[in-house]
């Protein structure tokens, strides 16, 4: 009885031990529901959004805006950054051997306010999301789940994009991206059209002369100079994304709402243009971002020309 009873819980979770080997073959495209199906499951999430207000109030428990709870340990997630890309990125990470919660269906919702146009419903993770903080890194006590953690970036990142040299989300559409304009970015043929497009709302009123302005540009586009590969990038790597067991296992990478196919450097960086000092700094750097320290410099550059365009999104 008191196992029933478990399942009805807030708490409750399905944990998804990480595989001994992450697979370094990219993951097949997961069969996607038609435009039908995914009208019905958008019906069911939106019954399963309102349960879930009388569910989270029952237990008392606080349920964070756009990610409701429910039993038998699903969440339902339902935001304006939620989309079948998103999906998709989760199924082929957990079809790797990754510790990503399982997609049991997502949902389409046309005409909904908000842009809230896509949900899904997925399993609950164990264990808690880590916290940045100014503490150094101590990668004995951090053990095991960052060398967990590398071998999932770094497999993922021997993965090899059906769509040749395109800058796309797994399924050859566009990709999110907090750092543009609308969050929204490509599809992209090329790197050099990505990079074209992130420096189009470069500006130099933010600049104390003209001349700064001249240098950050200039700076800017040296990574036009650099080749790379194109490599699945989960696109959002900060440790609120990351979760940890009491045995400090990997248990979870969530949010995969920016996954797709992206220059190399671009998980590393994305994460390192601020707080590279800050204990999650470290942890990135350590993952590989020590590799990439003159595109660093560049996206660092970048980030000065644009942040206006898309910091009031």
């Amino acid at each position: 009885m008191e196992v029933i009873k478990s399942v009805f819980r807030p708490d409750f979770t399905w944990p998804q031990p990480m595989k001994p080997t992450i697979s370094k073959t990219t993951p097949a495209l997961p069969s996607r529901p038609g435009k039908l199906r995914q009208r019905v499951w958008g019906l069911l999430h939106t019954c399963l959004s309102h349960f879930s207000k009388w569910y989270t109030r029952w237990y008392g428990v606080y349920s964070e805006p756009h990610v409701y709870q429910l039993p038998f340990g699903l969440i339902l997630k339902w935001s304006d950054r939620t989309s079948e890309e998103e999906a998709v990125a989760m199924q082929m990470a957990r079809a790797a051997g990754m510790p990503v919660p399982m997609v049991l269906s997502y949902g389409w919702h046309p005409g909904c306010s908000y842009n809230r146009f896509w949900s899904i419903l997925m399993t609950r993770l164990p264990g808690f999301t880590l916290a940045n903080s100014s503490d150094p890194l101590d990668v004995e006590v951090e053990e095991p789940w960052l060398s967990e953690l590398r071998d999932c970036i770094d497999s993922m990142r021997q993965w090899t994009s059906p769509y040749d040299a395109s800058i796309c989300s797994p399924m050859g559409t566009s990709i999110r991206s907090s750092r543009v304009p609308d969050h929204i970015m490509g599809p992209f043929p090329t790197e050099a059209e990505l990079h074209d497009f992130l420096l189009s709302p470069a500006s130099g009123h933010g600049f104390d002369s003209t001349q700064e302005y001249i240098d950050a540009l200039a700076q800017a586009n040296e990574i036009r100079k650099m080749p790379h590969r194109i490599t699945f990038t989960h696109g959002d790597f900060k440790a609120h994304n990351i979760m940890v067991g009491d045995d400090n296992q990997l248990t979870g990478i969530l949010d995969w709402e920016s996954g797709g196919w992206m220059p190399e450097y671009w998980e590393y960086t994305t994460a390192l243009r601020f707080g590279r000092r800050s204990w999650w700094g470290e942890v990135v750097t350590w993952l590989g971002g020590d590799k990439y320290s003159q595109q660093l410099t560049c996206d660092i550059a970048l980030n000065s020309l644009t942040v206006d365009s898309y910091i009031a999104f």
